[in-house]
């Protein structure tokens, strides 16, 4: 994180407002390029029965971090429902946004973007749903700003968590993981063979990370010549001695229009008290921006 960005996030951050005025933040894009984030906002529920419940501070302050993004498209994992978006999205002035539904699933998929922009909602990529209750679908839409038009996959990979409590229930998760690895694999180079559209990015919570040795299971998207991890040398910010598993993937297609030095962090955690820290989230978005002046390659 640089200097200026540190002190940027200092100041917007103690500037949240924690009493009762309900606040709106107008998120301002950069006309001359186009911002995407990904953004695991940790069982962001709907205030009924909520397995992690939060106060509308709270929920004011998850709108701050995604305004902090200045990004024109945020994708989320760990959404309800609609009710739990627009919790948040009440906050943010001149936004949309689109939840999957994947059943009685708490941890839906969804996208927030700001409303001038094009976005075209295709739905849910069934086949990365590999075993059903165990995993999830993909969440698909076509994206367009000035001159990059692309497909973008908002995804969230099977963890290994707690939950996984025996040997087979974690061998389980990991060979799960893998097999969606291969999935988003395959789907990506169908596109590249089958379609006119060849710029494609897929981002959300991988639950692994592309230089892990242990129990590595994203070696089908790492060893496919035609994806590109942007990602790779992130760290956790909730703790720097982690890897990080919030990514984004871009076929080579796109790198072109990769702005240097855009990659970073929102780390609330730098900033906030952990307790504070800890009721956003236990992730933090990770944003990047693309040239859209380039022509159009497809």
């Amino acid at each position: 994180m640089t200097k200026k960005f540190f002190i940027f996030l200092l100041i917007s951050l103690t500037a949240i407002n924690f009493g009762c005025q309900t606040n709106q933040y107008a998120i301002s894009p950069d006309p001359n390029t186009i911002t995407i984030a990904t953004f695991n906002a940790e069982w962001l529920g709907d205030g009924i029965h909520d397995t992690k419940p939060r106060t509308s501070a709270d929920y004011e302050k998850i709108a701050k971090i995604i305004y902090m993004t200045n990004a024109d498209i945020i994708a989320l994992q760990e959404v309800e429902n609609d009710q739990a978006m627009e919790l948040v999205s009440k906050y943010l002035v001149g936004y949309r946004y689109y939840v999957s539904d994947n059943g009685e699933n708490k941890q839906n998929t969804a996208i927030l973007y700001n409303s001038n922009l094009e976005v075209r909602i295709v739905g849910d990529y069934e086949p990365l749903d590999v075993k059903k209750h165990r995993t999830r679908a993909g969440l698909l839409s076509y994206v367009k700003k000035g001159n990059f038009d692309f497909i973008l996959m908002d995804v969230h990979l099977k963890s290994t968590s707690r939950y996984d409590s025996t040997n087979e229930l974690r061998e389980e998760s990991y060979s799960l993981r893998n097999e969606q690895a291969k999935v988003l694999s395959h789907w990506a180079d169908s596109i590249e063979t089958n379609s006119k559209e060849k710029d494609v990015i897929v981002l959300g919570d991988f639950n692994d990370n592309p230089k892990r040795t242990k129990h590595f299971t994203l070696e089908p998207i790492v060893n496919d010549t035609n994806l590109s991890f942007l990602t790779a040398d992130l760290h956790s910010c909730k703790n720097p001695k982690w890897d990080n598993i919030d990514n984004i993937v871009v076929t080579k297609t796109v790198l072109p229009r990769v702005i240097k030095n855009s990659l970073h962090q929102i780390n609330f955690y730098q900033i906030l008290s952990k307790k504070e820290a800890e009721s956003i989230s236990d992730h933090c978005p990770v944003v990047i921006s693309f040239d859209i002046k380039q022509p159009d390659n497809d």
